[in-house]
């Protein structure tokens, strides 16, 4: 509900029934391209090409050291994005991957995971199956306006270089709620308009920088991924530092060598 240009609440039906929600802040988590942020009047719309389409299952019976994340890349098993295992405990595990808007339009990311799991793991039952999109790019133009604030992917405050949403999100919530309490202790609603930059300084700005190296190594061929890991493979193991692991990929790119220092070195 929007009254003298400032969100003051919700219309929801429940039960089928029609109603009414005030409130002098709205916080906005409703998911990707949030429709509560777009009906206050903020644009929310997201290219598809800067989606990852994402698929996870929970699978039992799966065969791997429990200590050890498992990231698969590839234009065979995740093309324009990555392909991972994470254990659980007791030999289950989350297996899933995302893949490329553009290649999620002419191959799901769900054939590419069947694909694998019946090369790799046959016969290991399937608990849980969950997909959906994930913002890869950079924040929102705006995330707040009178009386509304966005979080989350609603907001798109999503790493867009590793699709990772879970910390940026809760850090977003977290920034949106300490500045939405002081804007009514205050009893200054304009007070909300500053979590734009709040945000920004915290981690908008480095997903700039996050969403500049994406876009960097979006188009390595398979060729140049194996001639990174064997160059990252000559790395002492006690000096495989992220940091020179990214500059080592990046030493064909040096345009991005400055950005990738911003990110690990500064």
């Amino acid at each position: 509900m929007i009254e003298d240009g400032k969100v003051c609440g919700v219309k929801y039906e429940h039960d089928g029934e029609q109603k009414e929600l005030r409130a002098k802040i709205v916080i906005a988590a409703d998911g990707v391209e949030s429709r509560v942020g777009r009906w206050a009047g903020l644009k929310t719309h997201i290219d598809f090409r800067d989606m990852e389409s994402c698929t996870q299952i929970t699978a039992a019976n799966i065969p791997i050291n429990q200590d050890t994340l498992y990231f698969y890349f590839g234009k065979d098993v995740a093309p324009e994005g990555y392909f991972w295992i994470f254990p659980k405990g007791n030999n289950l595990a989350n297996i899933g991957l995302g893949v490329s808007g553009l290649i999620g339009k002419k191959r799901s990311a769900k054939s590419y995971l069947d694909s694998f799991m019946q090369k790799h793991y046959p016969n290991a039952p399937v608990l849980t199956c969950i997909a959906g999109g994930v913002p890869s790019t950079v924040t929102l133009e705006k995330i707040s306006a009178p009386g509304i604030a966005l979080v989350g992917d609603a907001a798109r405050q999503v790493n867009p270089l590793s699709g990772g949403g879970i910390a940026s999100g809760m850090i977003g919530g977290s920034i949106a709620g300490r500045i939405a309490a002081e804007s009514i202790k205050m009893n200054k609603p304009e007070h909300l308009l500053t979590y734009d930059k709040a945000w920004n300084d915290r981690l908008g700005k480095r997903h700039v920088t996050f969403n500049r190296i994406k876009e960097g190594i979006f188009g390595f061929s398979d060729e140049k991924f194996n001639k990174i890991a064997h160059a990252i493979n000559k790395i002492p193991f006690e000096k495989r530092t992220l940091g020179k692991v990214f500059t080592t990929a990046l030493m064909n790119q040096p345009s991005l060598l400055i950005d990738v220092a911003k990110v690990f070195l500064v």
